[in-house]
């Protein structure tokens, strides 16, 4: 039933489109909707600008001439871009209409390794093109005035453009152009077409299917309180009314001011019992007002718990009981698979990095310390091409060994722990250092280790250089802030799909910080391309005493509110 609901499914959306059957299918499985509306206000301005510009530049046109409305072979929507393939003929003139859609400055062209170019426009919203249209296309960019236009459409703009809801009601129109193919005429300038015509013959397809919606509580570090926010939320979001169910995909004893004096059933059927039959697993949670079922899958976290997640969310008795499903994801469970699931994924930051300071101390070496400087680079290098095998790393011992027995042990090998195989590094690379550094060598290559064990006992060595306080510019300070807040958020979204659209992680801070600080990593984050909750939760520590419980538990529902203003409707 599910290959003939999806081949039903995949049908319908190619008739709106035109898509390739392969292309159509992908699209079918990755998205829950036929036709996904665009989920960003951007990218909705932005196909109407398209929209906008082709109308002025063909006007009244026939479709069957032109191999398809505006010469548009076939056009592909998802959430957050749109694809659009244009019959060959007249590629040169689309492209110039696209180019002219996005204004000045013009897009961002992006060739990525895929089967697309990416045009990113600067007020928002992306297109993408076969890769076959990339020739046609730069020649259009290099040729700006050979454009039709500059600024606005050939003519006046539609009167569609200014009407409430036009943006919306364009944006449909183009991602469901191919049904317009077997008209003798089309004529978009006065008005677009009303819901009957763009509901097709299919409209029983276009509509999304209920299902609860689904937010996955994530981190690839533990420690940042995920099971706590996770059980907070899902209370939260049970004492608004909805009917949530907690799905806990990790083993362990789990704790937080949503669990304080509850112990969780002992079961654990794995997700592949639970997801052929969640009635026999589901069970209520006494006192706190939503239901609860617990698996996991030791070992794995890939594409098969995916779908097996999927299934236990698509299973009637799911969709019949609960509206909200709250995935608890830390570490330890499913946090991968749980992520590429989730309506919206919300991953906890503690502690949230606090932005580096203005004053930083600067290193001037000498060119001793320059010596040392290189001489510690190749012994990095050195390090790191270890031998991958079992022989190398024995003769590599064997070697050791000998040279212990040749040239004896000193304390300072003992010190180092290394030391050993620096002095049989420096042995090897004396002739490299002596074409490098000249007569500088001798003096660096005895003083290095002697160097190392100074500053691990005492801290610098000022035989190295000197240290020069300085005042950091702007542009220096905001490149060192986007470096650290990466560094931060790396730590808790590693390996998680960082896909786009409503999927996007979202970091939720843990902490308490002032609002000028939390509004600096804000920014930090945006430029980054990291998406942050305006909720900063208090951190709890290790005690929960009722003034912070209460307080936790209010900054959660505000973040229940936020999440919710986020997911699909």
């Amino acid at each position: 039933m599910a290959t003939t609901v999806t081949h039903r499914r995949t049908r319908a959306r190619r008739l709106y489109t035109g898509e390739p059957h392969a292309t159509a299918l992908n699209e079918v499985r990755r998205h829950r909707d036929v036709l996904p509306a665009a989920s960003a206000p951007a990218q909705q301005d932005l196909e109407a600008r398209v929209l906008a510009v082709l109308v002025g530049e063909f006007g009244v046109h026939r479709p069957g001439g032109l191999g398809g409305p505006f010469a548009l072979s076939w056009v592909g929507p998802r959430e957050d871009s749109l694809v659009l393939a244009v019959a060959e003929p007249y590629r040169e003139r689309v492209l110039r209409c696209l180019l002219e859609a996005g204004g000045t400055p013009g897009p961002e062209q992006r060739r990525p390794a895929g089967q697309w170019i990416t045009l990113v426009h600067p007020a928002g919203g992306t297109l993408l093109l076969p890769r076959d249209h990339g020739p046609v296309l730069l020649h259009a960019g290099q040729d700006p005035a050979a454009r039709p236009f500059s600024g606005t459409p050939r003519g006046a703009l539609p009167d569609w453009a200014a009407q409430p809801g036009g943006r919306e009601r364009a944006s449909t129109v183009l991602r469901r152009i191919r049904l317009f193919e077997g008209h003798g005429t089309v004529d978009f300038h006065t008005a677009l077409p009303d819901d009957a015509v763009l509901a097709g013959p299919h409209p029983e397809l276009l509509v999304r299917a209920r299902r609860p919606r689904v937010i996955a509580v994530v981190n690839s570090k533990g420690g940042h309180g995920c099971s706590s926010l996770a059980t907070g939320l899902a209370q939260a979001l049970a004492g608004q009314g909805h009917r949530v169910l907690y799905l806990l995909t990790s083993r362990g004893v789990q704790d937080g001011p949503g669990l304080q004096g509850h112990r969780w059933p002992e079961a654990d059927p794995g997700l592949a019992a639970v997801a052929e039959d969640p009635e026999r697993h589901v069970r209520p949670l006494p006192g706190l007002g939503y239901s609860f079922v617990r698996c996991s899958a030791p070992g794995a976290d890939g594409p098969d718990q995916a779908r097996q997640l999927a299934l236990l969310l698509r299973h009637p008795s799911i969709d019949r009981a609960f509206s909200h499903v709250v995935i608890d994801a830390s570490p330890t469970g499913l946090p991968r698979a749980a992520a590429h699931t989730a309506d919206l994924t919300l991953a906890p930051w503690r502690p949230m990095p606090r932005p580096p300071g203005r004053q930083v101390t600067e290193v001037h070496l000498t060119p001793l310390g320059e010596a040392w400087a290189w001489i510690e680079a190749a012994y990095q290098e050195f390090e790191d091409s270890e031998p991958d095998e079992q022989e190398g790393y024995d003769a590599y011992e064997e070697r050791l060994e000998q040279f212990a027995r040749e040239n004896g042990r000193t304390e300072t090998d003992d010190e180092l722990d290394d030391g050993l195989a620096r002095r049989l590094f420096l042995r090897d690379t004396d002739e490299a250092g002596r074409r490098r550094w000249g007569a500088r060598w001798e003096a660096a290559r005895d003083g290095w280790i002697a160097h190392l064990r100074h500053e691990s006992n005492h801290g610098w060595d000022e035989a190295a250089g000197a240290r020069v306080p300085r005042t950091l510019s702007d542009q220096e300070w905001q490149t060192a802030l986007h470096s650290w807040v990466a560094w931060a958020a790396d730590e808790v979204l590693w390996g998680l799909p960082a896909s786009t659209g409503r999927r996007r992680p979202w970091l939720v801070p843990t902490t308490r910080m002032p609002a000028d600080v939390v509004r600096t990593i804000g920014e930090a984050c945006t430029a980054q391309g990291l998406r942050m909750s305006s909720t900063v939760l208090p951190d709890l520590g290790n005690q929960v005493l009722p003034a912070s419980r209460a307080r936790w538990e209010d900054c959660v529902r505000q973040l229940a509110g936020e999440a919710c203003a986020q997911l699909p409707r």
